[in-house]
């Protein structure tokens, strides 16, 4: 994804852990800062944006918008802002929805307006717009996989409506991993570009469905979720790592616990200091267990 959201999204998570062992207790994650592009494709074209659906069969298809100058203007000076220029991209945003609430345009922008949002700092606000470009659009996957990521990262578990809000989570998650293959490539992209695009955007997913299964207590599938996001991240997120080794302690694979537990802890993040405790104790249990045994070779 084409939006620098991990980085961002460090005090949602450590109200949410608050259910984690010692080392993890107050684990502020997210820090894989993922590069905007420095193009945004057009409306309807994101690299995580459908296409409307097409008419059903034996239908005409619907009728073009007709076009208005001034909001084609209007839209193009907001396109056209460099996305590094967020308090621009909001003025321009909210100006635009404003003089054209229900521009075509719509959900392209409140999905620019959700990153900037995000950038800044205003995280409700964020929401607010991401949760709009997604009931205008619901196959925006860009909108799907932010909302997947970090919804679980700003649960409080002891609020009434957190199963409520973690379903919905997965919800959206669910349905950009359904989405994201279907995705056809918007032109300037190179085919390598866009495989990245997407896997960026299928491990916000698979990282925001593997915190869905903490909470839930699925152990198992918390490690399934949190090895295929790092699977697919191109720099490693040192969060998911973190997760990924608590998990693997929790269910007992002290061993497996320590690859991901020092490579968190090996670079300058906000949990390294939290995944070298944890890779003390992991370390220190995996030391009590009986080595694995390698697998006698069949006589010949």
């Amino acid at each position: 994804m084409k939006v620098f959201i991990r980085f961002a999204v460090l005090a949602g998570l450590v109200v949410g852990l608050a259910g984690l062992p010692a080392f993890a207790a107050q684990a502020q994650s997210q820090q894989q800062q993922k590069p905007q592009s420095s193009q945004q494709p057009a409306a309807q074209k994101q690299t995580g944006q459908s296409s409307s659906a097409a008419a059903p069969a034996g239908q005409a298809a619907p009728a073009a918008p007709k076009v208005n100058p001034v909001e084609e203007k209007a839209y193009k000076k907001f396109f056209d802002t460099p996305a590094s220029d967020s308090p621009t991209v909001i003025s321009e945003g909210e100006s635009f929805l404003q003089k054209f609430p229900d521009s075509h345009y719509a959900s392209a922008v409140y999905s620019r307006l959700a990153t900037a949002y995000q950038a800044t700092g205003h995280e409700n606000k964020m929401m607010t717009a991401a949760k709009k470009a997604v009931e205008l659009n619901p196959n925006n996957v860009d909108m799907l996989s932010l909302l997947a990521y970090v919804m679980p990262r700003r649960v409080d578990p002891n609020d009434l409506g957190a199963a409520d809000e973690l379903k919905e989570a997965q919800g959206y998650a669910t349905r950009a991993l359904e989405l994201i293959p279907t995705v056809p490539k918007p032109a300037g992209l190179t085919d390598a570009q866009f495989a990245s695009d997407k896997n960026g955007e299928m491990a916000l997913a698979h990282s925001g469905l593997g915190l869905v299964d903490f909470y839930q207590h699925n152990i198992p599938g918390m490690i399934s979720e949190l090895e295929a996001a790092l699977k697919l991240e191109t720099t490693p997120d040192p969060a998911d790592q973190f997760l990924l080794g608590f998990a693997y302690v929790q269910a007992g694979r002290y061993n497996d616990a320590v690859a991901p537990l020092k490579a968190c802890s090996s670079t300058p993040n906000p949990v390294s200091d939290r995944c070298k405790t944890a890779l003390a104790i992991a370390k220190q249990h995996a030391s009590a267990q009986p080595k694995p045994q390698a697998k006698s070779q069949p006589k010949s």
